[in-house]
């Protein structure tokens, strides 16, 4: 006999054994906390190439577009996009601020507000995540979410520019552009100018404010 034989693993359970674990109960219960499966490097050069960014970590890419549903059957972690969403909004804010400021030097602060509140509100940046196809990125398992991201995206062609109000934007759209913004300003080492020349955000913003210049 084959000394090496009694150490060999024991061969994996057939399909039809009636008494072999389902796949996805078995993942589910090695699964160690906070795990879940990764997106593959082919999805991954695909959001990089939406963005016109190539991340470091990739690992950044996945986190910032999963939602918490999406560990389902898995154990629960924390590997979710709000933290990346936390922070995306506040480097949004701050670079838009930025932007409004330098872009209109005789506009008093009222106005300025009310321009930087345009360019960073769920519906407009829930069109961003739309028109760049990243909401198809958007990993989840909650049927009911994907129901309203479908309605949002039919019924976003009536409307040009904004709705005004008139349309239920889902709010996860707009967090995963934030997140994605987090994730890259944390990919660039808090580079809030490498953020800044990521094609998308920089040519929607920047379409919006001359947009609202004209109207304004």
């Amino acid at each position: 006999m084959d000394p090496q034989s009694h150490s060999q693993s024991p061969p994996p359970a057939a399909e039809d054994d009636p008494d072999a674990m389902p796949r996805e109960q078995q993942q589910r219960e090695e699964a160690p906390p906070g795990y879940v499966p990764p997106m593959s490097p082919e999805e991954v050069a695909a959001v990089e190439a939406l963005l016109g960014y190539e991340f470091k970590d990739k690992s950044l890419v996945g986190e910032a577009l999963t939602h918490g549903s999406f560990y389902l059957p898995y154990r629960s972690g924390d590997s979710t996009y709000e933290r990346l969403e936390y922070l995306g909004d506040g480097v949004l804010t701050c670079l838009v601020s930025r932007e409004v400021f330098l872009t209109y030097p005789d506009l008093p602060p009222g106005p300025l507000t009310r321009l930087r509140a345009a360019n960073v509100d769920k519906e407009k940046l829930a069109r961003v995540a739309v028109d760049h196809g990243i909401h198809r990125f958007l990993r989840h398992k909650a049927p009911k979410l994907e129901e309203q991201i479908a309605d949002f995206v039919k019924e976003l062609g009536q409307y040009e520019y904004h709705s005004n109000g008139l349309l239920d934007a889902p709010k996860v759209l707009s967090d995963i552009v934030e997140s994605l913004i987090g994730a890259i300003y944390v990919d660039s080492k808090y580079n809030q100018e490498q953020v800044w020349q990521v094609n998308v955000f920089l040519r929607t913003v920047k379409s919006w404010l001359l947009f609202l210049t004209v109207v304004w």
